[in-house]
């Protein structure tokens, strides 16, 4: 017959039980964002106070395009800014001011429209990466289309009709010119193990990249709640073949987009359920910060980055809007 003084520990272990689930379930996810192309001014959409929510990670400025077949690098923000004009040269001090808060800011190169940039050769790669470092990373004071900037890295956000050629090479120049440099991508979510069927499959296999996004919005590997086989099977597959890289789960901030399918706050958690499954899951990157905050715009009570918060990132301290 069990002895009656082990009664009193029954609650302290049930207590710790409890609290070992909680530990568990509350992942510390990161949020990552894209800011500029479409941004049309909206309030609170603004460099500085995207990284002054204190939700984002990472900012990754669109776009640095127009490279490749002899072509001359050209940034394109959309509405943000005019480059041409120098009217990025303001976003220096947003930038400043978003580091100061410990906010990652990365240039994104690329963009929506592959027919704007490749890479056709091993030496416009070379010319490419000492344009990057040389214009946005160098920290050396040249005066360049966003002011006097030192970004922390660069992002490829290569659309799925770019070829394989040369991403891999313009990579290895930028580590080899500033090893701290921090390398990200983007791509469609369509990807099977083992086969080089994406532009950046080799770039990602030089194990040079700390963080990747996959996009699963757009695409047939997007997360349907009623039939996730081919979100978790895409999700296995990214997981698994580069297993030495963050994965963030990249989806649309808003319904209100040619670009689907959207994962409303509701459906969220299911989607990020079958994504802490992956050990290399870190959280999710968000297109972009103008429809992010046309969300609010559009009538609902708050940006979809302020409901997804802490869905995102159970362990903070921010209140969510109601109504959710």
């Amino acid at each position: 017959m069990a002895s009656s003084s082990s009664t009193p520990f029954l609650p302290l272990l049930l207590f710790l039980c409890v609290a070992t689930a909680f530990t568990i379930n509350a992942h510390a996810d990161q949020m990552a964002i894209y800011w500029g192309s479409h941004m049309k001014n909206l309030n609170k959409a603004e460099l500085r106070a995207t990284c002054e929510t204190n939700h984002f990670s990472h900012v990754s400025l669109a776009f640095l395009t127009n490279f490749g077949n002899g072509r001359t690098p050209r940034p394109d923000f959309g509405t943000a800014c005019d480059a041409e004009t120098n009217g990025c040269k303001s976003l220096q001090e947003d930038i400043t001011a978003c580091q100061q808060l410990g906010v990652k800011v990365l240039l994104s190169i690329g963009g929506l429209d592959n027919e704007k940039y490749t890479l056709a050769s091993a030496q416009e790669a070379h010319q490419l990466a000492a344009h990057i470092y040389d214009t946005y990373m160098s920290g050396n004071g040249i005066d360049g289309p966003l002011g006097k900037v030192k970004l922390d890295g660069v992002d490829f956000y290569i659309n799925d009709g770019s070829t394989q050629d040369y991403w891999d090479v313009l990579a290895q120049d930028l580590k080899q010119m500033d090893e701290n440099m921090i390398l990200t991508a983007s791509q469609g979510c369509n990807h099977n193990a083992g086969q080089a069927d994406i532009p950046l499959y080799n770039a990602l296999k030089t194990g040079l990249f700390s963080k990747m996004w996959p996009r699963f919005y757009g695409q047939p590997c997007t997360y349907q709640p009623k039939d996730t086989a081919a979100f978790k099977a895409s999700l296995q597959n990214w997981a698994r073949d580069f297993s030495n890289v963050d994965l963030y789960l990249g989806i649309i901030a808003n319904p209100d987009s040619e670009e689907q399918r959207w994962i409303s706050p509701r459906e969220l958690p299911g989607a990020l359920k079958i994504a802490r499954q992956h050990e290399n899951y870190k959280g999710v990157m968000l297109w972009n910060r103008y429809l992010d905050v046309k969300f609010l715009e559009d009538g609902n009570r708050a940006p979809y980055s302020d409901l997804i918060y802490r869905i995102v990132n159970p362990s903070s301290n921010i209140r969510m809007p109601v109504g959710f």
